[in-house]
């Protein structure tokens, strides 16, 4: 799949905010937001309102409180979240001790392991599952730590995409202002990289997109931070083009929680190594086919401690520190669990 002209890959569709802002799209009844929420309590209302006048009905939306177990000022996010009316749950209990033993048994997660945004968004899909979610439905994505939510219109930005490609994408995500994710677009660049394709995207990591329910059922996942490369990979692995793929522009920039040096380099750690763990595999499309025997093998290798240096979370408090943080877990599909 490699081409060094890179014509191949200038097939990720794009939309630019200019064309995207003057586009009507609708939310239609079989549509779905999914909010996944960890420590974002006084943001809450703001989302269910923006979600609200965006074309959602309250019960077509989903708050996913995330590790509520270790996280205590959840208890407010929570309790927010519930006062916007849409349906609200706690990831801690949506993935039941007989889930997280079947992951255990099955894939080789450990229970430990079941924690992040990744995770979070697995158990989204487990409640949308449970809710006969049909195969067409558009699911949208949004973190619940924007703050100019209004200004940046990513619900009516992402059905623009939507309506210009009538369809015929498999994924719309959004392409922010200042947000091109340089370190992961050089990774992806390296000679013998098979998902170069990916590196068309402006911001590949964005967490605001929306994909149809039957391609995310399919969609195997990671359990933390390598969760939106994990669907990207999923995808373009079994379309072998980034040509489903389509981003839009926005407008102005999108204001959200800023990550300090510390989180950046355990994040950005998880996602490259969740990558590198798949190549090491030594074949094309090693996420999508993994045997339930590699997916196991792999969750074992990756639960092991991996140590490396970390820098301070103050910048320029003193020297990186040896730190150890557990790698994302891979996690199996809805298909994977309960077949098609």
């Amino acid at each position: 799949m490699q081409d060094e002209t890179g014509e191949k890959y200038t097939a990720v569709r794009h939309l630019g905010y200019e064309e995207a802002k003057d586009v009507e799209g609708k939310i239609l009844p079989t549509d779905i937001l999914v909010v996944p929420a960890r420590d974002e309590g006084p943001q809450m209302g703001a989302m269910g309102g923006y979600a609200q006048q965006a074309g959602f009905t309250l019960n077509q939306i989903i708050i996913m409180v995330n590790d509520s177990a270790e996280c205590t000022v959840n208890n407010k996010t929570e309790a927010a979240a519930r006062g916007t009316g849409a349906k609200v749950f706690v990831m801690d209990e949506v993935l039941t001790p007989e889930m997280a033993q079947r992951l255990r048994a099955e894939y080789g997660i450990e229970p430990s392991r079941l924690k992040g945004k990744g995770t979070a968004m697995f158990a989204a899909c487990l409640k949308l599952e449970e809710m006969k979610t049909p195969p067409e439905a558009r699911i949208f994505f949004l973190d619940a730590d924007i703050t100019n939510l209004g200004e940046v219109s990513p619900i009516q930005l992402l059905l623009a995409g939507w309506v210009n490609w009538n369809g015929s994408v498999k994924m719309v995500k959004l392409a922010s202002l200042g947000r091109n994710n340089e370190g992961i677009l050089a990774f992806l660049g390296l000679p013998g990289m098979p998902y170069t394709g990916l590196g068309a995207l402006q911001w590949p990591l964005c967490g605001q997109m929306s994909v149809r329910w039957g391609e995310l059922r399919r969609m195997r996942g990671a359990t933390k931070f390598a969760i939106e490369m994990a669907m990207l990979i999923d995808l373009i692995e079994r379309y072998s083009t980034p040509s489903m793929l389509g981003e839009v522009e926005l407008g102005v920039v999108l204001n959200d929680k800023k990550n300090d040096d510390h989180t950046h380099a355990v994040m950005y750690r998880g996602i490259l190594a969740y990558i590198s763990q798949l190549l090491q595999t030594g074949r094309w499309k090693q996420l999508h086919s993994l045997t339930i025997v590699e997916m196991i093998q792999l969750n074992l290798e990756s639960g092991k401690p991996f140590p490396f240096w970390v820098p301070p979370k103050k910048t320029g408090s003193g020297a990186s520190s040896f730190e150890s943080h557990p790698l994302d877990a891979i996690l199996p599909s809805i298909e994977d669990l309960f077949g098609k």
